[in-house]
């Protein structure tokens, strides 16, 4: 479901952008909800919400258009925003900061928004529409987090922990979640469980000797002797669909023993 939210205090207006929106050429109608907003200060009470497509007007009453995208990208760096105005009038930080993807001038015949919208529907589908990530609370902010930077997810004492790695930096995510919501939101998604503690992401797998599973950035952990054949069974499946190889796939290419001394 792509979410999509309109920022204007003129309702004629966010009438207008949800018809152009609705009847683009981009995502399915059945995939998009639209939540609407007649200021800055409503929208921002909304940050729970991790949007996909950001409409903004630059003048509103109370908190500006500027200003009220400074403080969405505290939240959300992630959505493709829009910033719409009768008046051409970024600032640097809306600019730099905001990071717009497109600055449309509100006219007569709505042509700006019309001759860009094909533009920005890709755009919202080259970020999103291939790409998976799961929404925690961290910090006490809601965080969503892409599926492809996981190495695994653990349970902890109050929720989980996320070990990401972008760019060879790791990185520990400490979430309010709890393990079985967030092995629900990976059902699918490449995702096995090595050990009753947490679960591994199969694309980062680089070794398994013995009962020694190693992944990227030189990380080890135990595989469980009580969830060894199931994990390494999806291992070799996630391995040989991953590659085209047929069912002989060669499991000794991960040095893997049967007689390994299993990790409790």
């Amino acid at each position: 479901m792509y979410k999509i939210a309109i920022c204007d205090d003129d309702k004629r207006y966010r009438k207008i952008i949800r018809e152009i929106v609705e009847n683009a050429n981009g995502l399915p109608k059945n995939e998009m909800r639209f939540y609407e907003y007649e200021s800055g200060d409503e929208f921002l009470k909304h940050m729970d919400i991790l949007y996909e497509l950001v409409f903004i007007d630059i003048r509103m009453p109370g908190i500006d258009g500027n200003q009220t995208a400074l403080k969405l990208r505290n939240y959300n760096k992630d959505a493709v925003l829009i910033f719409c105005s009768s008046y051409f009038e970024p600032t640097v930080d809306s600019i730099n900061f905001g990071q717009p993807f497109r600055y449309i001038m509100k006219d007569l015949y709505d042509i700006s928004l019309r001759r860009e919208i094909s533009a920005i529907m890709a755009e919202v589908k080259k970020r999103f529409l291939n790409d998976y990530a799961v929404t925690v609370t961290s910090a006490g902010k809601i965080t969503r987090i892409h599926v492809e930077d996981i190495l695994y997810v653990s349970r902890a004492k109050r929720g989980c922990e996320i070990c990401i790695v972008k760019e060879e930096e790791k990185e520990i995510v400490r979430c309010r979640e709890a393990f079985t919501e967030l092995c629900e939101q990976l059902k699918d998604k490449g995702f096995a469980q090595a050990h009753y503690s947490y679960i591994i992401n199969l694309g980062k797998v680089e070794g398994l000797n013995k009962s020694v599973l190693r992944l990227k950035c030189g990380i080890e952990m135990n595989v469980s002797r009580a969830k060894k054949e199931e994990f390494t069974d999806e291992l070799f499946q996630y391995l040989r669909e991953r590659s085209g190889c047929s069912d002989e796939f060669d499991k000794g290419y991960f040095n893997l023993q049967s007689s390994d001394v299993d990790a409790e």
